[in-house]
């Protein structure tokens, strides 16, 4: 099991280093190109929710597993993480319906310290 965390900035420019990360160590940790596409995207649209809509400090967090692979960004506070449900004319909002639908589960966690963490968990398929 691969336990791993990278501290980003709460700037856009920074999601692409996330989604680099996260590659990187996925590609080390031998996990099915499939299921890191979707791990990479997953990780885009938390990332940016989080730049967007939360408080720094931000951190990704990824955990490699056998028979699943988590990943979950986490901050310290700012607007509550919520389903949306997004008209189809929407220009954007669609983020965490693309995790919804790329995950096996997903959801979110406050911390004692005020902050949240949120996460999605991909299966890989054996």
């Amino acid at each position: 099991m691969t336990r791993e965390s990278f501290e980003f900035e709460a700037e856009p420019a920074q999601i692409r280093l996330v989604r680099s990360w996260v590659r990187e160590r996925l590609a080390a940790a031998d996990v099915p190109a499939g299921v890191a596409a979707d791990v990479v995207l997953i990780t885009g649209e938390l990332a940016t929710n989080a730049v967007r809509h939360a408080t720094g400090p931000l951190r990704a967090l990824l955990i490699c597993a056998d028979a699943a692979v988590w990943i979950g960004v986490e901050d310290a506070g700012g607007s509550a993480w919520f389903d949306p449900v997004v008209p189809d004319a929407a220009p954007a909002g669609t983020g965490l319906t693309l995790v919804a639908a790329a995950s096996g589960r997903r959801g979110l966690f406050h911390r004692g310290d005020g902050g949240k963490t949120v996460w999605a968990e991909i299966p890989v398929a054996s």
